[in-house]
């Protein structure tokens, strides 16, 4: 065999090791053989092409083709663990109690926290930001340990390839999983290596019948092959139509739902957290209306990450969640009217320029008239993307209908 045939092996194995999964990047045993198995059946497909005869470099192309891409071998080992929305069945378990240890941490460190604190501060503003810090730092936790799983689960992680880290995690939070099922876990992914391998095989033997037929059947079936192309032609037209009709009517859409995510957590985290209070603008009574507002914000952002984690199809949990959330939009309402009935707090001197100190308690004043409508209108904004909400829940129903 010349350097540019075998070079040309070498580097179809190394795409083909560079798009495998992490977890099989992690074994170096089972990745090495499986690396070796996929090599020799690329040679032994290549002397099978040249006919006993010397390799050649399109001898090599072809087997490779016959391959497949690196792409569609990597997949093959990415098919382990039971579906469970973006979680799988296997990693549930596991992501609850890393969810639940990192809970312990964050409780551990503002609790030690308050107890240093107790000796410079009163005892209500110790407890209010141990609170405050407990319920921030869960919340980061679990959305960041939520995008981990999600892709872990996408690259067919089992808990077995964490090595003890499941195992220790089993003994601070010891429920279901045991010695057995990790060991099971073992076992099954020796069987899911193996059926890939089984399914590669499959492959190589279907592509090689198929190029049998071709070349006996070219001839004699050219038209009928044509008409065929041109059913399956019209077919997947009407296919693309129906998926352009679906996406169309679609209530809810996945770049809706991370903009709600992103938005809803980022500008609530602001408002809570206020890096802007330490310029004594404001009134304390207005700081302590934002942080409520922007607790409620950073929930909303939450629920549009659990429904961008359950996915846009799943209809009936969209409709569950779209009603959950018109209800909870009702929270907002409160808010403002409390600004209503407290116009004197709300900074007005920042947006006017200083033409306007304070807005009057006065009814018949036009500045406190303008300050009104503009809330009420904020307000029926709320119900009306309440309204809005139990429209997509309807648009869903009739979806299901249709489909």
């Amino acid at each position: 065999m010349s350097d540019s045939e075998n070079k040309l092996v070498k580097n179809y194995i190394a795409q083909v090791k560079q798009k495998l999964p992490e977890w099989l990047k992690w074994k170096e045993e089972e990745l090495k053989n499986v690396l070796k198995d996929l090599e020799q059946q690329l040679y032994n497909e290549a002397r099978a092409i040249s006919g006993g005869e010397s390799l050649t470099d399109a001898d090599v192309q072809e087997a490779i083709m016959r391959m497949g891409t690196p792409e569609s071998i990597a997949k093959l080992y990415k098919r382990r663990g039971t579906p469970r929305f973006y979680i799988t069945q296997e990693l549930i378990e596991f992501y609850l109690r890393t969810l639940f240890f990192f809970f312990g941490v964050v409780f551990f460190v503002n609790i030690l926290g308050a107890v240093f604190q107790f000796f410079f501060k009163v005892w209500w503003e110790v407890l209010g930001e141990m609170l405050t810090g407990i319920w921030i730092g869960c919340l980061i936790s679990a959305v960041v340990i939520t995008i981990l799983f999600v892709y872990f689960s996408m690259e067919g992680f089992l808990p077995e390839d964490f090595g003890v880290i499941p195992k220790r995690l089993a003994i601070l939070f010891p429920f279901n999983i045991n010695e057995e099922q990790l060991e099971e876990s073992k076992i099954y992914t020796k069987q899911k290596i193996q059926e890939a391998k089984v399914l590669r095989e499959e492959k190589m033997a279907a592509v090689k019948h198929r190029v049998k037929e071709k070349i006996i059947e070219v001839k004699s079936i050219e038209k009928e092959k044509l008409a065929t192309a041109k059913v399956l032609r019209k077919q997947k037209l009407e296919v693309a139509k129906l998926k352009r009709k679906i996406g169309k009517t679609q209530p809810v859409t996945i770049g809706e739902l991370i903009f709600g995510t992103l938005a809803g957590i980022i500008f609530g985290l602001i408002l809570i957290i206020q890096p802007f209070a330490v310029t004594g603008l404001m009134q304390q009574a207005f700081l302590d209306w934002l942080k409520m507002m922007g607790f409620l914000i950073f929930i909303s952002g939450l629920f549009s990450l659990v429904r961008l984690v359950i996915g846009v199809s799943n209809y009936t949990e969209q409709q569950v969640f779209l009603v959950i959330g018109a209800i909870y939009n009702l929270a907002y309402i409160p808010l403002f009217v409390l600004l209503i009935n407290q116009p004197e707090i709300f900074p007005i001197s920042l947006f006017s320029g200083g033409n306007i100190p304070a807005i009057p308690a006065d009814p018949t004043n036009i500045i406190f008239i303008v300050y009104f409508l503009v809330i009420i209108a904020i307000i029926l904004g709320i119900l009306g993307g309440m309204i809005g909400n139990f429209f997509k829940v309807g648009k869903y129903s009739k979806l299901k209908k249709a489909y």
